[in-house]
């Protein structure tokens, strides 16, 4: 079976390495899901992790089991491609992300900034929490 394809925005990493338990830490830690980050999101997780002091060495061993997609649009052509998608600017590179790794699956706990019917429909990609992505899985027998 095809692995299912994630795209991870900064909160879900963070949370997953705060506690070992909860969504977020089984989504991250799952064989069965294709996990994706951008290389602007690996930048924010670095920058988290000095500030809740969670050590490099835990920090890489997450990293390592998420493939990252580099972006290299200019804030301006993101902004002009993604700005109806996202009701936060700085989030539109999320969506870039979700988009260039073929995503699935938009994973935050951030829900409100994104505009989420308009993803799935314009994108096809499904905006959903960890917590609730597990659920639809598991309610398709794919978990």
């Amino acid at each position: 079976m095809a692995k299912i394809k994630v795209f991870l925005d900064t909160d879900v990493i963070i949370a997953s390495l705060l506690s070992n338990t909860g969504a977020s830490f089984e989504v991250v830690n799952s064989l069965k899901i294709e996990k994706f980050v951008s290389n602007i999101i690996e930048g924010e997780i670095a920058e988290v992790c000095k500030r809740h002091k969670v050590s490099n060495q835990k920090r890489k061993s997450v990293i390592n089991k998420i493939k990252t997609v580099n972006l290299s649009l200019t804030k301006d052509n993101l902004l002009k491609y993604y700005r109806g998608f996202v009701t936060d600017e700085q989030d539109v590179h999320v969506v870039l992300g979700a988009t260039q790794s073929k995503a699935s699956f938009l994973l935050t706990h951030n829900l409100k900034h994104f505009q989420a019917e308009k993803i799935n429909s314009k994108l096809r990609i499904l905006v959903l929490t960890p917590g609730n992505f597990l659920q639809y899985l598991r309610s398709k027998n794919k978990f």
